[in-house]
């Protein structure tokens, strides 16, 4: 495990949700010495933190692990994540969810 790149990642992810060490130290009820450590890869999060460093900067924890998705993980995740949305549907709504899809394809068709 690459323990610099997973730093620059959560640096990167960090600053673009526009938080201060401090500020994600707080909510993760942890020092900002540990995340500057973590950043800086001389700090190993445990796995339940970075699950929390994640959902803190609205992150997978594969981007933060791996870097930026490929179009075809980020087409898995979505598709996963569809997937887990719609288990509880009935034949009926997964019917208005297509149609609500073609829909919105008819409209950016016709937007071109």
């Amino acid at each position: 495990m690459n323990y610099e790149l997973l730093g620059k990642h959560i640096r990167k992810r960090r600053k673009e949700k526009n938080l201060t060490l401090e500020q994600l130290a707080e909510q993760l009820d942890v020092s900002t010495t540990f995340i500057g450590q973590i950043e800086r890869g001389k700090g190993v999060p445990s796995l339940e933190t970075l699950v929390k460093i994640a959902n803190v900067l609205e992150i997978s924890t594969d981007s933060l692990l791996f870097g930026d998705l490929s179009a075809k993980s980020c087409n898995n995740h979505f598709i996963k994540k569809v997937t887990e949305l719609t288990t509880t549907f009935t034949s009926r709504d997964k019917e208005l969810l297509l149609k609500n899809i073609e829909i919105i394809n008819e409209f950016r068709n016709n937007a071109e």
